[in-house]
């Protein structure tokens, strides 16, 4: 997170890859086979708002060319220096695989400037380096998460991938007529949205959007912020765990007459309270991450909570 707060976003240290940092907020998530992942939220000085976006782009074809500019060198959905559409003749492309003697990507050092003459040759071997990162890292291909929400007697389906990798393409950026937000460019029908700096620096799969409209600015912050609220106990496995609790002290108490006693009682949210905490699971990853000092909330500010219920019925 410090490599991500200082060098790439240079967060109170002028600016960063986006442009002046003026605040982040960042949960950490651990997936099921442990490993950590960061959703994150970036504020960026002088953005304008969604309306104020809108009108602008509606009115200064010039702000307009210009903000397409800027977020196509900010995100890519496609392989670096593409410039033509990716055609899909028979199907979902499949990720290439590495050869059995080949070196996976992820596991090599990027090159150093100091290694070449001239500049010119360097972005070259950082092309071909984010080329090859990219085609292990960002590659979509549908697993049963991408169909997680369907309902029951839903076939799963491109369109219906809950990452958004339908198999579509875009040659050039445009404005959706009917939401009016930003519809990126995108050469490859398979490459999620990826910034070839954070890329090359950090060797991870990740997934950049630009909240350009409050329809997205709000899914973002409802998607984010479930995190700071995700249990990391599983719901069938607390269910289980408060049937064996009950279980035992039936098994206790049997002989005891049918009314509950206080002593009973106690006994029973004992056992369920030891059951649930039994039954807690926290990866190494995450251990070894409180062990060096780091945690699973990164913020710029303190943030004051608010309660979206209690809010949204008001102004409703």
């Amino acid at each position: 997170m410090v490599l991500l707060r200082d060098v790439i976003l240079k967060f109170k240290r002028g600016v960063g890859l986006f442009g002046t940092c003026s605040g982040f907020f960042g949960m950490v998530e651990a997936q099921g086979r442990g490993t950590l992942h960061c959703h994150m939220l970036v504020w960026i000085a002088g953005n304008p708002s969604p309306s104020v976006l809108r009108q602008r782009i509606v009115e200064d074809d010039q702000f307009k060319a210009r903000m397409f500019t800027w977020l196509e060198k900010m995100i890519s959905c496609e392989f670096p220096g593409q410039t033509a559409v990716t055609v899909e003749a028979n199907g979902a492309l499949p990720m290439p695989r590495l050869a059995r003697d080949a070196i996976d990507p992820r596991s090599t050092p990027g090159p150093q400037v100091r290694d070449y003459r001239h500049v010119a040759e360097f972005w070259d071997a950082f092309r071909l380096h984010v080329s090859a990162l990219v085609e292990r890292c960002n590659w979509h291909e549908h697993k049963m998460t991408c169909w997680k929400h369907l309902k029951r007697g839903e076939e799963p389906s491109d369109e219906k991938c809950r990452m958004r990798i339908d198999g579509s393409t875009r040659s050039c950026t445009d404005i959706d007529p009917e939401t009016g937000s930003i519809r990126l460019r995108r050469l490859h029908p398979r490459i999620n949205e990826y910034n070839p700096v954070i890329m090359f620096l950090l060797k991870c799969n990740m997934d950049i959007q630009y909240v350009g409209s409050g329809e997205e600015a709000k899914a973002a912050l409802f998607y984010i912020t479930d995190y700071i609220t995700k249990p990391t106990l599983r719901a069938h496995v607390g269910i289980s765990a408060l049937a064996f609790a009950i279980q035992k002290n039936n098994e206790k108490y049997e002989t005891a007459d049918t009314d509950m006693s206080a002593e009973e009682a106690r006994s029973l949210v004992n056992k369920m309270v030891n059951q649930m905490m039994s039954r807690q699971e926290v990866s190494h990853q995450q251990i070894m991450s409180y062990y060096v000092g780091e945690g699973d909330c990164y913020t710029s500010h303190k943030f004051r909570c608010l309660t979206w219920g209690s809010f949204d019925r008001y102004v409703s």
